[in-house]
């Protein structure tokens, strides 16, 4: 079979189509080695360098997944009572991690109406107590109906 010669090269100087040929000068193979330089960073290097933060990555996800798993503290919304147009009364209950029950508790809960805007907000403070787990009720006034509460966050106060 005969080689398939590239349009527009000599006839005397066939080159086959899809080959690159061989570097057949010291010319080129210097061209080449400007073009081309060597990596400054030896492959071997990078091997344990990858490895090395591969491991970092995978004890940051372990500690966050940890800490996110196990606040400190956490609250939740268990009921609510709509009162009147500029009052609704929201149950809410606190858990304490069993390190911080002597510590006070910051949380604030907040009021929405049916058009899911903010129309009233209550920054409380649970004292310091011996229980882990305290559930207790707190009047929101708001300036419009609400429809539903929300605890917005509670943290160890200080």
């Amino acid at each position: 079979m005969a080689p398939i010669v590239a349009a527009g090269t000599p006839a005397s100087q066939p080159r086959v189509v899809g080959h690159n040929g061989r570097v057949t000068s010291l010319t080129d193979a210097e061209r080449l080695a400007r073009r081309y330089p060597p990596k400054r960073t030896p492959r071997w290097l990078w091997i344990p360098l990858a490895a090395a933060l591969g491991a970092v990555l995978l004890l940051w996800t372990g500690w966050a997944g940890w800490h996110a798993a196990h606040p400190d503290v956490a609250a939740q919304v268990v009921g609510f009572t709509v009162v009147s147009d500029t009052q609704i009364d929201v149950q809410v209950t606190v858990q304490r991690d069993h390190q911080h029950l002597d510590r006070a508790v910051d949380c604030e809960v907040s009021a929405q109406a049916i058009s899911y805007d903010t129309v009233g907000q209550l920054p409380f403070t649970w004292a310091s107590g011996g229980a882990e787990l305290q559930t207790d009720w707190v009047s929101v006034r708001t300036f419009k109906r609400a429809v539903s509460a929300k605890v917005d966050y509670c943290r160890i106060a200080g």
